[in-house]
């Protein structure tokens, strides 16, 4: 037990490589300003829930709320994914790997970054074609304000990107250091 830990500590003390830190640099401002635009999205939907609530005072409404709220709470769920796992706020069961040492624990580590990444990269894939096909289409929100669907999808798509961004990240840092804790995650 006593190796284990020696080596966890020597491996805390490498230096990072330069293209890791590459890496989380481009990744941490890319999640910075997609929870930037996150946190802007939620402030406009409860502006927009507020406009909503006066007008029905009134007996009107801007027919458009549902949607643009509806919209609004998946952007900002996929767009601030990863700058949740980057801030370490992600739902994470580690019951498993708490009690996990040496290879074992890189390992495991290993296969969960890589599993995700490959369903990331397929999600990816299978959105890019949605994506191209509503573009293509020209599908719309059969609403009062026609939004165009390839819109959402398109956020869906680029929230991925920044999530499979971010468990690379993960992965170059499990790599460069032998193990991975969420404290070396950060810059």
């Amino acid at each position: 037990m006593t190796d284990n830990n020696t080596q966890e500590d020597q491996s805390i003390k490498r230096p990072t490589p330069k293209w890791v830190s590459v890496l989380e640099m481009i990744s941490s401002r890319l999640n910075r300003i997609a929870a930037g635009i996150s946190a802007i999205l939620l402030v406009l939907m409860v502006g927009l829930i507020l406009v909503e609530i006066v007008l029905r005072f009134f007996s009107l409404s801007t027919f458009m709320t549902d949607v643009l709220v509806g919209h609004g709470v998946a952007a900002i769920t996929f767009l601030a994914a990863a700058w949740a796992l980057e801030e370490g706020s992600m739902i994470r069961i580690s019951a498993v790997t708490q009690v996990l040492r040496g290879r074992v624990r890189w390992a495991t580590e290993a296969f969960c970054i890589v599993s995700v990444e490959i369903l990331i990269v397929w999600l990816m894939y299978f959105e890019w074609r949605t994506v191209g096909k509503l573009w293509a289409r020209g599908s719309t929100t059969e609403h009062y304000l026609p939004i165009p669907l390839w819109i959402p999808a398109a956020i869906f798509l680029v929230g991925l990107a920044l999530l499979g961004l971010q468990i690379l990240v993960r992965g170059a840092r499990l790599i460069s250091h032998g193990y991975d804790e969420n404290s070396l995650l950060k810059l």
